[in-house]
């Protein structure tokens, strides 16, 4: 079975909208950024597993796509992958999200205060 992964059409991004969405327990968002000089603008994705938003969770993986067609490709294939990676692992009970979301907001506070 082929997986269904929706991201919306290369001008969504032109445009400096971002995006944030799931698939199963995987979430993601991509920003746009802007080129500037010889860098071209690109897809900066973030990749990490649910239940919680993304400021209490730590991410998986951030990597850097063309803002292409051929990018928008490859952030589907790569985004696809993890969402096949995330959802094959057996499932965390509430607890255990619970106890990884105060854990990541606790590095959070301990980062702040050491600025």
């Amino acid at each position: 079975m082929e997986e269904e992964l929706f991201l919306p059409v290369l001008s969504h991004f032109e445009n400096e909208n971002f995006w944030t969405a799931s698939g199963g327990r995987m979430r993601y968002r991509v920003d746009p950024v802007k080129g500037e000089g010889d860098t071209p603008p690109a897809l900066a994705a973030q990749v990490w597993e649910g239940p919680w938003r993304l400021q209490d969770s730590t991410v998986e993986e951030a990597k850097s796509f063309p803002m292409t067609e051929a990018g928008l490709d490859q952030l589907r294939a790569w985004a696809l992958a993890w969402q096949e990676t995330i959802n094959a692992r057996p499932p965390r009970s509430l607890a255990q999200t619970i106890q990884a979301r105060d854990a990541r907001r606790a590095e959070q506070e301990a980062g702040s205060k050491e600025e």
